[in-house]
């Protein structure tokens, strides 16, 4: 009986490694089906943000040309005054312009940068693609049943895998509590005292102590 208790100790462990093995595969699985809806839900609304980027760029562009045209036309207006007082008018209207102009060009470089960056990130998450494909069929070795990969899409299969992983992982809970279960029951027999709420470890380590103390009884128990 106490061989047969270090056995159930054996499985429980075992089990227990494997339970840690499928809640970290099913991290990995949550964390890369998390990745690909967000990459899914950019390139869903890619076009409409294109597009809205490119106006606000040619907006900002033509702000710009708007703005040098009254620079030009106060020039050509301070150019032509025929005294100080419409010279001075049309000076500050070029200030002015300027200024809006500065204004005017500063937005038309973050224009630029915004729509830059956006057709970086569409260029990064189109070569990222592939490499959780890949990640995804490497996934797909380590988990019990029907999880490979195929043609399939990477969301519908992230959640193809957690249905298998989950339960491949009750399975294997159901086969530790079992395990301690049975464990709890040897070693109450063998010690003639309940051991119940004791992991399976915890349970061979009383028989093993109580053994020491009291070679003879264990060994008949054996």
């Amino acid at each position: 009986m106490v061989d047969e208790l270090r056995a159930l100790v054996r499985r429980e462990r075992e089990d227990a490694e494997e339970s840690d093995r499928l809640h970290r595969l099913d991290a990995d699985v949550a964390a890369l089906r998390a990745r690909a809806e967000a990459i899914a839900r950019f390139f869903a609304a890619e076009r409409d943000e294109g597009a809205r980027l490119q106006r606000a760029e040619e907006e900002a562009l033509a702000e710009v040309t708007q703005r040098e045209r009254e620079i030009a036309d106060a020039d050509e207006e301070r150019a032509r005054a025929r005294n100080d007082t419409e010279r001075s008018l049309a000076e500050q209207r070029a200030t002015r312009a300027r200024d809006h102009r500065q204004v005017a060009s500063l937005a038309a470089e973050r224009a630029a940068e915004n729509r830059a960056a956006f057709e970086l990130e569409a260029a990064e998450l189109t070569r990222e693609l592939p490499r959780l494909e890949q990640s995804a069929r490497e996934l797909a070795h380590e988990i019990p049943g029907d999880a490979a990969l195929d043609d399939a899409d990477l969301i519908d299969w992230a959640s193809r895998a957690r249905a298998a992983l989950f339960v491949a992982s009750s399975d294997v809970d159901a086969r530790r509590e079992r395990a301690v279960r049975e464990a709890n029951e040897l070693a109450s027999a063998l010690l003639g005292e309940s051991t119940h709420g004791s992991t399976a470890e915890q349970a061979l380590a009383r028989v093993e102590r109580y053994w020491v103390s009291t070679p003879g009884q264990v060994s008949e128990s054996r």
